[in-house]
């Protein structure tokens, strides 16, 4: 069968997200358990030592481990978020929102529409692109309000992601090797036969408009 240009990035899409979702697993929960083990030997050392050096040790350790069982949960969360089988597309927004803001010194809003899809990719498709703007936003925009709008259209699904940050020359960033996550949100958008547009410049924010048919052909 011969691979079309939205399925030849649906196959690359899939891969930069095993390769980020390996990425968290090794520098984040296999890092942090690995040291964990270290003060778990520690604290055995310490047992016959100083037994009040054991007790900090070991409540050290189950603090360790409970935030790393809330690291799984988030890698678990991006894999596919359980929101989705019982509430929808936009409850898993708002949700992305709640977990975004502990880590995002932007303001967030949003303004979503009810939407129902009977193509689950589509849903999946929307989230990831929305997810992806609001991590590239907290990271890179250096601004401070980050506003979001999810409009349920006739035959399509619009998002619109804007910023009050730094912003950039799209055309620039475009030729770097990494330029703000942009190649993979434009990517994710041809998969789903979509249409992107960037709006952005030096010192006035940036705007990401995103049209997704709702059905794929």
């Amino acid at each position: 069968m011969k691979k079309t240009k939205s399925t030849k990035a649906a196959f690359d899409i899939q891969e930069m997200d095993r390769k980020r979702i390996s990425n968290d697993l090794h520098d984040i929960s296999l890092q942090n358990l690995s040291y964990l083990i270290y003060r778990l030997e520690l604290a055995t050392m310490y047992m016959d030592q100083d037994i009040d050096k054991a007790k900090k040790e070991i409540a050290f350790i189950s603090q360790g481990i409970n935030d790393v069982i809330d690291e799984i949960r988030n890698i678990i969360f991006n894999l596919r978020p359980m929101v989705f089988d019982d509430l929808g597309l936009k409850q898993a927004i708002e949700r992305l929102f709640d977990k975004s803001r502990e880590n995002c010194s932007l303001s967030l809003k949003c303004n979503i529409d009810e939407i129902h899809l009977e193509d689950e990719t589509i849903i999946f498709g929307i989230f990831r692109i929305i997810q992806e703007c609001i991590y590239n936003a907290c990271i890179h925009s250096k601004g401070k309000h980050l506003q979001v709008t999810v409009k349920n259209c006739e035959e399509s699904v619009e998002v619109t992601v804007e910023d009050d940050g730094v912003g950039f020359h799209v055309e620039e960033e475009k030729k770097k090797e990494n330029h703000y996550g942009l190649f993979l949100i434009e990517e994710r958008v041809t998969a789903y036969s979509g249409k992107i547009k960037i709006t952005s410049s030096p010192g006035n924010g940036t705007k990401i408009f995103v049209s997704l048919p709702k059905v794929l052909t």
